[in-house]
């Protein structure tokens, strides 16, 4: 299998090579994804690949839960049959980009590796130190906002007295107070300027139309101040059905703070460094023909189904946890079989269909770091 970038805008013999390379390899799929035959039983579980319905299913939950998507029905004549017409693909639009890559200042200390549970080989997930710090941060003030509560709750039965007369001495005061100072009155209730009001800062004559009528002293034109406005770089960001994965595929379209398409150089700015140049290609997309870049979908299968299992396992031993404080509660000795899941449970620790897609982003995030798309249930 290639997984070759075809942005070698340098030029020379490497970068020809690689583009040759990637558009054989280009030409190879095409022609296998014609003979390969449409996925009709599920292998979800198996080997993380999903069949055109169960791709459906995924992307419906995903449009209902984060709004930002939406389904989309692609160009005439590049309808797939084995979807719906008016379900080709996701998008969402106006992403924006902050950031660049090389900003966020990736190192070994702030990444972890996900496994495959094959081959060994498996995916980068950026950011992990940072999450914990995050996690303990957030834990150790949730402790504070505790203890601060219970010192809280003891002043206020100490000091009910002491807010009651305070509160006579304050209505005392206030009916001695009812005829205002003048002086005090204009001072307080002087009108603040508003940046959004007529200033004649900005206010303009022309000289031309003077000229033209004197009488007139000229035409007003109000300068319109800068806005605060901060523009970013944005993206476009489709999810396709790979047809011979089986697997979902993401495809990129970006633009630069000016509305301009960004160029496959400056795309890779925004890619995580592990990934750049490795398993990110620009091909065309499947339903509008624009060439775009995608993230090589060769991964994708092995890579799901490591996450889907670790996210039962870890379901897995929560309900674990759960009957062993309970039975500690109760004192109760627990034996080995009281341990294992009755029916009911194992269903709800195994992972849906419907919540493939937000996996599926939150993986891609590791890729494409920079770019802040919602995948958030």
């Amino acid at each position: 299998l290639l997984k070759v970038g075809s942005v070698a805008e340098e030029g020379g013999l490497p970068g020809k090579l690689s583009m040759a390379t990637h558009a054989i390899h280009s030409v190879f799929k095409g022609v296998a994804e014609y003979f390969t035959p449409v996925l009709k039983d599920s292998n979800f579980k198996e080997k993380g690949v999903l069949t055109p319905e169960e791709f459906i299913l995924a992307g419906d939950e995903l449009v209902d839960k984060c709004r930002t998507w939406h389904w989309a029905p692609g160009k005439p004549g590049l309808v797939k049959p084995y979807l719906p017409e008016r379900k080709q693909f996701l998008i969402t639009r106006n992403v924006p980009s902050l950031k660049r890559a090389n900003d966020y200042a990736l190192s070994d200390a702030k990444e972890a590796i996900v496994e495959d549970a094959k081959d060994g080989e498996g995916w980068v997930s950026t950011h992990v130190k940072a999450k914990e710090e995050e996690k303990e941060t957030i834990a150790n003030a949730e402790d504070e906002k505790k203890i601060a509560d219970a010192e809280d709750e003891k002043k206020k039965k100490t000091s009910t007295a002491v807010e009651e007369k305070k509160r006579e001495e304050e209505a005392e005061e206030e009916n001695e107070d009812d005829i205002p100072d003048m002086d005090e009155f204009e001072d307080d209730n002087l009108v603040e300027a508003d940046p959004g009001m007529l200033l004649t800062d900005n206010i303009v004559e022309s000289k031309d139309t003077e000229k033209k009528n004197p009488v007139s002293k000229g035409i007003i034109r109000v300068v319109e101040p800068e806005d605060n406005i901060e523009r970013t770089r944005t993206y476009d960001i489709s999810i396709t059905y790979d047809k011979y994965y089986q697997t979902p595929r993401i495809f990129l379209f970006g633009y630069d703070r000016d509305r301009q398409p960004l160029t496959p150089k400056k795309i890779m700015e925004d890619i995580s460094a592990d990934h750049a140049h490795k398993t990110v290609t620009v091909d065309p997309h499947p339903h509008l023909e624009v060439p775009h870049a995608s993230i090589h979908p060769c991964r994708h299968a092995p890579v799901m189904l490591r996450i889907c299992e670790r996210m039962e396992e870890a379901n897995v031993s929560r309900v674990i946890d759960e009957k062993k404080e309970i039975a500690k509660k109760k004192g109760k000795e627990l034996k080995p079989e009281d341990l294992e899941l009755t029916k009911e449970e194992a269903e709800k620790c195994a992972m849906k269909i419907d919540q493939y897609l937000f996996l599926f982003l939150k993986f891609i995030s590791s890729v494409i770091p920079t770019i802040e798309y919602d995948y958030t249930i």
